[in-house]
């Protein structure tokens, strides 16, 4: 969430970020509609203040019948007053974070910035096949039996390939606890608050599996776990920076369902994940930032994945990042770079939707930390690199 008084002091400012990450109308509609709900709330509070000191003089002087009337009035107001700052936050949600002045402007895959490449693309004498094929071909794959356990884009590893799968996520879990990360095994049900929390609530709902009856989603990543894990908690100093890290499945309805045509296992309705969350005092986000990166590297380093590291351009930023690097490694059969890796720095954004603080001592001011995430690395996509490089 972005903080109020920036909005409220410097819309124009605000305007310029939402343009530059190509936020579209309903993003600056909602900026105007929340400064116009920020001006009511702060009627309201006036209002409140001023009857809350009025009860306060005239409880020794005034009569019962005035004071009833009067509390009725303070009651009335504070009724108002919580509807309005309601109305005023769950506007304010839908704003997205600002463009960290260091990302590229633009928006589309021509805008983003290549930093480096790492590893040589192998140049085969042959044609080489895709990952789906040479899956089935093998008997590790099958998305036929998948499609009629739950439709389109869904996957079913067999055997070696099921055991590859697993393999994969404990070298990385494996890997990133020895670099001092905490494994974390949270539930994959989370309430709205908690997506609420992370930014992938309101605005993305249309996105994400959902269970009305119960209340719950089901999480599109574990960076929402992760990072809400100390929601509403003041956390000392002195433990920071937090590193947490988990695999587990993610569930999103985004991929354009049997119209996709993004072969095999690149673009799934539900896959598994190592991600990786950093939780840093603000003076450290930016080595917070570039150990994320540099520990999801390792992984396709030690894997011997060619690959190339890309800063993305500001209209293609994630809703709650103000910067986001994306790693892609390279596929034979596409002859091109594919995303494996999203690194993003969100911040202040998430911590002060979550409520999430931090403090040096008893006597110090609590302060908002950044929040930072980043796959390392979704397993389906491993799988297939390993494939498609291998053959």
């Amino acid at each position: 969430m972005l903080h109020p008084g920036q909005v409220r002091e410097h819309p124009d400012v605000i305007r310029a970020g939402l343009r530059r990450r190509h936020a579209g109308v309903e993003a600056e509609d909602a900026l105007d509609q929340w400064l116009l709900l920020d001006a009511a709330r702060r009627r309201a509070a006036t209002r409140h203040d001023a009857l809350v000191q009025a009860l306060h003089q005239q409880r020794a002087s005034a009569s019962t019948h005035d004071l009833r009337a009067l509390q009725l009035e303070l009651r009335q107001a504070k009724e108002e007053l919580q509807l309005q700052e309601t109305r005023s936050r769950h506007m304010l949600l839908r704003l997205p974070n600002m463009p960290d002045e260091r990302v590229p402007p633009g928006r589309g895959p021509g805008h983003s910035l290549e930093l480096r490449r790492v590893g040589q693309p192998p140049d085969p004498s042959f044609a080489p096949k895709r990952h789906d094929q040479l899956a089935v071909a093998l008997g590790i794959l099958d998305l036929s039996r998948a499609t009629h356990l739950s439709g389109p884009r869904f996957p079913l590893l067999m055997g070696a390939g099921a055991r590859l799968a697993r393999l994969l996520a404990a070298f990385m879990l494996d890997q990133h606890t020895k670099s001092g990360y905490i494994e974390i095994s949270p539930p994959h049900l989370l309430k709205a608050a908690t997506l609420e929390g992370t930014g992938h609530l309101p605005l993305h709902e249309d996105e994400l599996y959902s269970l009305p009856r119960d209340g719950l989603w089901l999480s599109p990543t574990a960076e929402a776990q992760l990072v809400a894990l100390h929601a509403g908690e003041t956390i000392r100093a002195s433990d920071l920076p937090l590193a947490y890290t988990a695999c587990t499945p993610a569930f999103r309805r985004e991929v354009g369902g049997a119209r996709s045509t993004t072969p095999g296992l690149l673009r799934q309705h539900q896959f598994d994940k190592v991600e990786l969350v950093r939780i840093s005092a603000p003076e450290d986000s930016d080595a917070a930032f570039d150990r994320l990166v540099l520990d999801a590297e390792n992984i396709l380093q030690s894997l011997d994945l060619p690959y190339r590291l890309v800063a993305l351009p500001s209209g293609d930023l994630p809703f709650a990042s103000r910067r986001t690097y994306d790693l892609e490694v390279w596929m034979p059969a596409q002859r091109s770079y594919v995303e494996i890796s999203s690194i993003s720095d969100c911040g202040t954004f998430q911590s002060r939707r979550l409520n999430l603080r931090y403090r040096a001592s008893a006597r110090d001011q609590a302060r908002f930390p950044h929040s930072l995430n980043g796959s390392a690395l979704a397993i389906g996509r491993t799988l297939a690199a390993v494939l498609e490089n291998g053959q």
